[in-house]
Formats: structure tokens, C-alpha cells, sequence
């Protein structure tokens, strides 16, 4: 006795006499219960599965761009930062050179004779200072 509609089967389940109270028993009733079909789960638990992992690379791929443009970014500031402590190094020589170039024992002796200071052969102490 089992007949089926759209996902849902009714079934006989037991055969239950109804009694009342000043009645006598003269047939049993029987007593159906609708069960409902479950979908079959697997096609959707493997299209979710399928999906879950597309966005999960999906997403992974985005987190790699992301990564590799932080990376060019920090790149991009480590070269600014060279290229200042060369500009730093370059400007510090040539301030090396004027030092150089500025303290030269002529250059010092024609400073002070144009103040009017004598030049003593005797007394005179040079000192070379290495830098």
C-alpha cells in the first residue's frame, strides 16, 4: 500500500483499532504517515565543494597580486633611499675636495701675508693631519 507524489511517499504504518467507549471494535483503521523524500545530496555537496574551491583560488590569486605590488612598492622605496645616499655620498666628496683644496700650505701662506703676517722659517712647525 505505498503510493508516491513529487518526493513524498505515504505508507501504511500500522493498523490501529479505534475504539469508543460503548462501542465494540468492528474494523481497524489504518493509519498513514507521509514521509518526505530527502533530495539526493551529492550533485549539490559537489558543486558547493567545486565552488568553494574556485573562489578559494580566486581569492588566493588576488592575495599574490597584492603581495607582489607590496613587494614592487617596497622595492620602489629602497631604490628612492640608494639613490639619496649616493646623492649624500657624492655631496660629502666634493665638500672632501673644497676641505682639500682650501687647506693647502700656499693657500694658508698667502692668507696670512695679505693680513700682514711674516713667514719664519725657523719657527714654523708643519703638521699633516690624515683624514
Amino acid at each position: 500500500m505505498a503510493a508516491r507524489r513529487n518526493n513524498v511517499r505515504l505508507e501504511a504504518i500500522q493498523q490501529v483499532p479505534q475504539y469508543l467507549p460503548n462501542q465494540q471494535p468492528d474494523s481497524p483503521q489504518v493509519i498513514r504517515r507521509r514521509i518526505e523524500k530527502k533530495p539526493k545530496t551529492r550533485f549539490y555537496t559537489l558543486k558547493m565543494l567545486l565552488t568553494t574551491c574556485g573562489i578559494g583560488i580566486f581569492a588566493l590569486m588576488f592575495v599574490g597580486l597584492y603581495i607582489d605590488s607590496q613587494i614592487s612598492h617596497v622595492h620602489y622605496d629602497i631604490q628612492r633611499v640608494r639613490m639619496a645616499i649616493n646623492e649624500g655620498i657624492n655631496y660629502n666628496e666634493q665638500l672632501n675636495a673644497q676641505i682639500a683644496e682650501l687647506s693647502q700650505h700656499s693657500r694658508i701662506m698667502e692668507i696670512a701675508i695679505s693680513h700682514g703676517l711674516t713667514f719664519n722659517e725657523n719657527n714654523t712647525i708643519t703638521i699633516e693631519i690624515e683624514r
